[in-house]
């Protein structure tokens, strides 16, 4: 399926470049730590200038080994970049910078900064962003629904723009890979992007596309239940532009036009039970497709 999408009316104009920062070393052992949550990094919150950073090191808590075989498994089967730590860090900072020429809001990244015990190219010092997660956000009753939802509508067309982007430039990066509702949230009164140390390698963006829709609302249901997830479903059904890039989320799951992997898919789903249950990827992409369907119908 090759598809072209127009994006021009749509992307923001580009804000003027910030203005460069002096390069700067310092030594992590002198700092104050305070972990935060990861997997297969430490992250740590530092004081930093007037406020605080977070300081990604990508030499985590894995063994070298098991970045081995994940590496191995991407490269060859999933048709994913490399998950060796010095990979994942030129991956997630080209990925910063994709997305951010796009305009799309990310954690923003201080580069100039060295610390002297910390491997070159293994870490990232990253802007301090106290906003409020998604998967947080559409849980938190005490919000009105109908403000919620407008949060969701705006995610929606931010999400349909960079799909758009994506296949007009013919650029994977621009598709998140470990996409879901842990990975965006609301800050300064805008959608921000993160986690972006894996990205895709394959040149079939639509279908990439197809797949990211799966994961994010695989999440969706996962994370705040049925019932909202019912409602971000119809939402989304209604207010995404484009049904037949929606439909292409169901082609993803059941009707690859690579006659093998359809068929491996079918085994997938037919014999894994895990598979089957509610909030699968084929079962979500079913529910999809018939929601597109009676939209149509309407």
């Amino acid at each position: 399926m090759h598809m072209s999408v127009s994006t021009k009316s749509a992307t923001p104009e580009k804000e003027p470049a910030p203005e460069a920062h002096p390069p700067q070393t310092f030594r992590l052992a002198d700092f104050e730590k305070e972990p935060l949550a990861g997997a297969g990094n430490f992250l740590y919150k530092i004081p930093f200038e007037d406020g605080f950073a977070v300081l990604k090191v990508y030499f985590g808590s894995r063994h070298p080994l098991l970045h081995l075989r994940k590496t191995i498994t991407n490269l060859l089967f999933a048709h994913r970049t490399s998950h060796m730590p010095r990979a994942r860090y030129r991956t997630e900072k080209a990925c910063l910078e994709v997305w951010v020429k796009h305009g799309f809001r990310c954690f923003g990244v201080r580069p100039e900064v060295r610390f002297s015990d910390l491997p070159d190219e293994g870490y990232l010092l990253f802007e301090y962003t106290p906003g409020k997660h998604f998967r947080e956000y559409f849980k938190d009753d005490t919000l009105p629904i109908e403000e919620r939802l407008e949060t969701w509508r705006r995610f929606v067309g931010e999400w349909y723009r960079r799909h758009a982007a994506a296949i007009d430039s013919s650029e994977q990066r621009l598709l998140h890979e470990n996409g879901d509702v842990k990975h965006v949230m609301l800050w300064e009164g805008e959608l921000v992007y993160f986690d972006f140390e894996v990205c895709f390698k394959s040149s079939n963006i639509p279908d990439l596309v197809g797949r990211e829709i799966l994961a994010y609302m695989r999440s969706t249901g996962k994370f705040f239940g049925d019932e909202m997830y019912d409602i971000l479903m119809d939402e989304l059904v209604e207010h995404y532009p484009d049904k037949r890039l929606l439909l292409g989320a169901w082609e993803h799951a059941c009707r690859n036009q690579n006659l093998f992997v359809r068929g491996a898919r079918y085994l997938d789903r037919t014999l894994r039970s895990r598979h089957q249950k509610k909030y699968s990827k084929y079962t979500v992409a079913v529910d999809l497709k018939r929601r597109l369907d009676a939209s149509s119908l309407a």
